[in-house]
C-alpha cells in the first residue's frame, strides 16, 4: 500500500497536560494510537484530532506546544469554540448517541442545542482534513463522535476515499430509530467508501437501520448509494501483544510491580475487573454477583480477593457522578460486611495506572472479570489474555461484549444474571489446570493472530478494495444526473415527451396510499411543464383513474396514466383501456391468498383497483415485510403461470395485474400519437418503472429516483432532487427569452 493516510479522530494519540503551571505533552494509550502510529509511519501522512479544551491562559505557549506536534508528530489539533466542544462532546455525542448504541434508552438526553453543536464539531472536522488533503490519500474516520464527517467530505471532495470505523456497537433495530437526528447520522455513514464494525451482529443491525430509517435495502457486504457502492464489514479490533510481552519480560517497573502483587496477596486468588467509571461496564453487576458468590460459597472467604479498577471518565455528566455513588457504596457494603481484620475483599482503585502496573495486574491474575452490560470490543479481554502465555488464567466473558464472538474459549455469562454470573466465577477458580491452559493457549494463539496491525492492514486493503470496485461498479450503474447537462439537452429540443411517475418519484411514499394527493407547488410544476407549447407530459401512477380524476384532471392538457398502464387518458379526452375488453373475473381466487398475507402481517391491507390487487406492508416490520412479500410472489407467480396475470414487486407492495398493463406499453400508446420527439425524458423510482426504461431508446433521458438496481441512465437521489431539476425545465424559456 503506497496510498498516504489522514487518520481523524476525536482525540489525537497526544495528550495535553498542564504541569506545574506548564504546557506539556503525554503520549496517550490504547489500542487506536498502537495500531495507528506504526501505519502513520510506514505510509506517511497526517493524525487529525480534538486538542481538548484550552482554557483562556497561556495560549502562546499551548499553540508552541501544538505547533512542535505537527512539525515532530504530524498531528494536527484541531480547535473547538468551548460551546461547541461541551454540547459536541459531552452533550450530543455521550448523553444522546452513547446510551443508545449500547442499549440504555432511559439514559437518553437530548438538546438541540448540542446537535446543532455536533454537526458544527463535524465540520470543523472536515474544514480540517479538506486543508490537509492530497488527491490519492485514505482518509480513515474513527468512532461515534464524527458519523456525519464522511458525507461532509463527499460533498466536499466526490473523489475522495474515506473510509469508517465504529468502536462502539451499533444499537438494535428496536433501539435505534429512538435516536433523534437518526436519518443525518445514517446519511452521513453513507457518503464512505467503507464502513466497517467490530462483529458481525453490528453490521446486520446497520443494515436493518438503513431499512428501516431510509428504507434503503442492502446486500451483507455492501449497499448500493447513488452510483456509488458502499462496501460494509465486520473488522474486529485487536491490540499489540508485543507491548505486553515486553513489558513482562524486560520492564524493571513491571517486575516490581508484580513482586510486590505476589507478596501482598500471597495464599489468595486474585480476580481482577478493569473498567472505565461507565454505567455500560456492569460494575454494581459485578459487585452484586461477586457478593452474592461470598455469600453462598463460605469457603472462598478470605480466599479470594477482588481487585476492582474504575478509571474515572466523563466526570461532568450528571448519570457519571450517579455511578460514582452507587459503586462507593457497594464497595463500602462487601467490605463493611463481609470483610475482617486480615481481608478486604474488594480492593477498588478509582483512578487510572500505568501500563507497567496493569501489565503486573493480568499477570498475577487468576481470573479476568470481564462483564460488560453492553461493548463494542472490550480490548481488557485481549490484553488479560496477551499477558498470560503460560496458560494460568480464566477469562471470565460477558456475552455482551464484541470479543466474545471470537473468544469462545472464555467462560461466557450473562451480566444481568448474577446468580449464574457468581456460579460461572465459582466455576473459573475450580477449573482442571489441563481445561484451563487449553482454554487460554488457544485464547493467546488468537489474540496474537488478530494483532492490531493485522486490523489495520485489513481495513486499509477493503478501503482500496472499496475505492477501486467504485470504478467497475459505476461502468454498470446509472450515472449522477448533471442539471445543467440536462437542461441544456432540454431548452434545445424542438419537441419533448416526459414521463413522470407519481408516489416516490414527485411526492414522498404516505402511510396510505389515498393520502398521497399532491401538494399545490406539485400541481403548479406539473401545469408549467404541460402547458409549454413543445411539451407532452404524461403522468404515469400506480393510483387508480378517479385518484388521477380528482387530484390531476383540472390540468387537461397532460396524459394520466392509471394503474402503472392499464388505463390511459389522453388530453382532453376520457378514460380508456390500454388492452380491451378486460376481465376481472380473476379477483374472487387471488383475494383470499392477499387476505391471508394480511392475516400473518400486522399493518398490511389490500387494495381493489379496477384491473388490479394490491397487498401493501408500508405499515408492517420492515424485514418481515419484505421476506413475506418474497414468499407471495413465488406463490402467485406458480397459481399465475397459464394466465395473462403476474404478480409484480413494488415499493413495499405486491401487486397482481394483467402483464400487458405496464408503463413500457403506454408510452408506446403516447409515442403513437406524440411521434418523433427529440428531447424524452423519463423518471421513475420503482420496479414499476423498469418496464418503462427498458422500453426507451438509446439518447433517453431516463432517471432513477433513489437507490436501488435499474435499467435507468441517470439517477437523483430523491423526490426533492427530481422536483428542483423539473423547476429548472419551467424557469428555461426564461432563460432563453434573456
Amino acid at each position: 500500500m503506497s496510498n498516504r493516510l489522514i487518520v481523524v479522530s476525536n482525540r489525537l494519540p497526544l495528550t495535553l497536560r498542564k504541569v506545574d503551571g506548564h504546557w506539556t505533552t503525554e503520549r496517550s494509550s490504547g489500542g487506536l494510537a498502537s495500531a495507528m502510529n506504526p501505519i502513520l509511519r510506514r505510509n506517511g501522512g497526517d493524525w487529525i484530532g480534538w486538542a481538548g479544551a484550552g482554557g483562556e491562559e497561556d495560549q502562546e505557549e499551548r499553540r508552541s506546544v501544538l505547533q512542535d506536534w505537527v512539525q515532530k508528530k504530524q498531528c494536527f489539533a484541531v480547535e473547538l469554540p468551548d460551546e461547541v466542544a461541551t454540547g459536541f462532546y459531552e452533550g450530543y455525542s455521550n448523553q444522546t448517541l452513547w446510551p443508545v448504541f449500547h442499549n440504555f434508552p432511559s439514559q437518553l438526553k437530548f438538546d438541540a442545542k448540542d446537535w446543532q453543536a455536533y454537526v458544527e464539531a463535524n465540520r470543523i472536522f472536515s474544514k480540517a482534513v479538506v486543508e490537509r488533503y492530497k488527491p490519492g490519500d485514505l482518509v480513515w474516520v474513527h468512532d461515534y463522535h464524527l458519523m456525519l464527517l464522511p458525507q461532509m467530505l463527499r460533498d466536499e471532495l466526490p473523489d475522495v476515499a474515506v473510509g469508517f470505523f465504529l468502536h462502539i456497537p451499533f444499537p438494535s433495530s428496536e433501539i435505534f430509530p429512538i435516536l433523534p437526528r437518526r436519518e443525518e447520522l445514517l446519511q452521513g455513514l453513507l457518503g464512505a467508501d467503507l464502513v466497517a464494525f467490530q462483529t458481525h451482529g453490528h453490521l446486520q443491525q446497520f443494515r436493518s437501520a438503513l431499512l428501516r430509517v431510509l428504507g434503503i435495502e442492502s446486500k451483507v457486504t455492501e449497499v448500493a448509494v447513488d452510483a456509488r457502492p458502499v462496501r460494509l464489514e465486520a473488522l474486529p479490533i485487536g491490540i499489540a501483544p508485543k507491548e505486553y510481552a515486553d513489558l513482562l519480560s524486560h520492564d524493571e517497573a513491571t517486575a516490581r510491580n508484580h513482586a510486590e502483587l505476589i507478596a501482598r496477596y500471597a495464599g489468595r486468588r486474585v480476580l481482577l475487573a478493569v473498567d472505565r467509571l461507565d454505567y455500560t461496564k456492569g460494575i454494581p453487576e459485578r459487585l452484586r454477583a461477586y457478593a452474592l458468590l461470598l455469600r453462598s460459597s463460605s469457603e472462598l472467604r478470605e480466599k479470594v480477593v477482588l481487585i476492582q479498577i474504575a478509571v474515572p471518565t466523563r466526570e461532568g455528566i450528571d448519570t457519571y457522578q450517579d455511578l460514582r455513588t452507587e459503586v462507593n457504596r457497594l464497595v463500602g457494603e462487601i467490605n463493611g460486611k463481609l470483610g475482617t481484620p486480615n481481608w478486604t475483599p474488594v480492593v477498588y482503585i478509582n483512578r487510572s495506572i500505568e501500563r507497567a502496573e496493569l501489565a503486573a495486574l493480568y499477570q498475577l491474575a487468576d481470573v479476568c472479570w470481564v462483564g460488560p452490560l453492553r461493548d463494542g470490543m472490550n480490548l481488557v479481554a485481549k490484553e488479560y489474555v496477551a499477558c498470560k502465555a503460560e496458560g494460568n488464567g480464566v477469562l471470565v466473558l460477558s456475552e455482551f461484549a464484541g470479543a466474545a464472538a471470537e473468544m469462545g474459549e472464555a467462560l461466557l455469562i450473562n451480566p444481568f444474571d448474577e446468580e449464574r454470573t457468581a456460579s460461572t466465577v465459582e466455576r473459573a477458580l475450580a477449573l482442571e489446570e489441563d481445561e484451563r491452559r487449553q482454554r487460554m493457549k488457544t485464547l493467546h494463539a488468537r489474540v496474537l493472530r488478530n494483532n492490531v496491525f493485522r486490523w489495520g492492514d485489513r481495513f486499509l486493503t477493503a478501503l482500496q478494495e472499496a475505492v477501486s470496485e467504485r470504478g467497475r461498479y459505476t461502468d454498470t450503474q446509472p450515472k449522477r444526473l448533471r442539471p445543467a447537462e440536462v437542461q441544456q439537452a432540454y431548452m434545445s429540443a424542438r419537441r419533448r415527451l416526459l414521463a413522470l411517475d407519481y408516489e416516490g418519484t414527485l411526492v414522498p411514499f404516505t402511510a396510505h396510499p389515498h393520502q398521497s394527493a399532491p401538494l399545490p407547488s406539485v400541481l403548479t410544476l406539473l401545469t408549467a411543464l404541460a402547458r409549454e407549447s413543445k411539451n407532452c407530459l404524461a403522468l404515469m401512477s400506480g393510483r387508480p383513474a378517479e385518484d388521477l380524476d380528482r387530484w390531476f384532471g383540472a390540468i387537461g392538457s397532460m396524459w394520466l396514466v392509471a394503474e402503472n398502464g392499464a388505463e390511459l387518458k389522453p388530453p382532453g379526452a376520457s378514460w380508456e383501456p390500454l388492452r380491451s375488453p378486460v376481465p376481472t373475473d380473476w379477483k374472487a381466487t387471488v383475494m383470499p391468498i392477499l387476505e391471508h398475507f394480511v392475516d400473518r402481517t400486522p399493518g398490511s391491507f389490500v387494495e381493489e383497483k379496477k384491473y388490479a390487487l394490491v397487498w401493501h406492508h408500508r405499515l408492517a416490520e420492515p424485514e418481515f415485510g419484505a421476506w413475506l412479500a418474497n414468499e407471495l410472489v413465488s406463490m402467485l407467480e406458480a397459481m399465475l403461470a397459464e394466465t395473462e396475470l403476474r404478480a409484480f414487486r413494488g415499493q413495499k407492495i405486491v401487486e397482481v395485474r394483467p402483464v400487458w398493463a405496464n408503463k413500457g406499453e403506454a408510452l408506446e400508446r403516447i409515442l403513437a400519437a406524440y411521434s418523433q420527439p427529440d428531447f424524452l425524458f423519463a423518471a421513475g423510482d420503482d420496479r414499476t418503472d423498469e418496464d418503462l426504461f427498458e422500453r426507451l431508446r438509446d439518447g433517453a433521458w431516463t432517471v432513477h429516483v433513489g437507490p436501488g438496481p435499474t435499467r435507468a441512465a441517470f439517477m437523483v437521489r430523491d423526490f426533492e432532487s427530481l422536483r428542483s431539476l423539473l423547476e429548472t425545465f419551467t424557469e428555461a424559456r426564461y432563460l432563453r427569452s434573456a
